[in-house]
């Protein structure tokens, strides 16, 4: 399935997602869902962002297991309930092909989810859909900060590297506020901060963001 792109305006409007995966390599994700407005709008806020590799989308358990196969990403987040069966049996097939790769399971039926202790070790957060945003920008910027170490963002609040992040992405302080569910005051207070701790110019802010979103050759 080929993604459709998506504004970045529109990728605001999902209840609620971010990372700066700042890093050597870039994760390869496979994304599975079968509501397929939520996979596009998924699939272009990561894009837009530069969180992950998009490597694949599918929206049933066999499709999911073929591409583990085939594509043996290092990321899947994962919806649970899919037309044909359980998405724990995806994170099966993953953990045959890439025992080191990571789970996030992004379901409508998180709050309710208790994970089978054979695959405890693959998950890396559980998060309900209604919370999407915040949620799953705080499980990839922790899986970040794991998988490849801290930089100078330590120095920063998890509030402040979020914004950074958004920053990196390219969006406006009336996006960042709009999709963070904050005045755009406080928005504006925090990229002076940002600034302040980096020990950069405003100006230079929107630039060394971005270079630091990305992959480092």
């Amino acid at each position: 399935m080929v993604p459709k792109p998506v504004s970045a305006l529109s990728c605001l409007t999902l209840s609620h997602t971010h990372a700066l995966l700042a890093s050597c390599s870039t994760p390869r994700c496979l994304l599975v869902d079968d509501q397929g407005m939520f996979l596009e709008l998924l699939v272009a806020m990561l894009r837009n962002q530069g969180t992950v590799e998009v490597a694949g989308t599918c929206g049933s358990v066999q499709e999911a297991q073929r591409l583990c196969r085939q594509l043996r990403p290092d990321l899947l987040i994962l919806d649970l309930a899919l037309p044909d069966g359980s998405g724990l049996d995806v994170m099966r097939s993953l953990g045959q092909v890439s025992p080191a790769a990571r789970v996030i399971i992004l379901s409508a039926e998180a709050s309710g989810f208790s994970c089978p202790s054979s695959l405890l070790g693959q998950v890396e957060a559980v998060i309900d859909k209604s919370r999407a945003y915040a949620e799953l920008n705080q499980a990839l910027a922790a899986l970040r900060r794991r998988r490849f170490g801290s930089d100078g963002n330590q120095r920063l609040t998890a509030r402040e590297d979020e914004i950074f992040a958004l920053i990196a992405g390219g969006f406006s302080n009336q996006e960042i506020a709009a999709a963070l569910q904050l005045s755009r005051y406080t928005v504006e207070t925090h990229r002076k901060r940002i600034v302040a701790k980096l020990g950069i110019r405003g100006q230079d802010l929107v630039r060394i963001a971005a270079q630091r979103a990305l992959p480092s050759p």
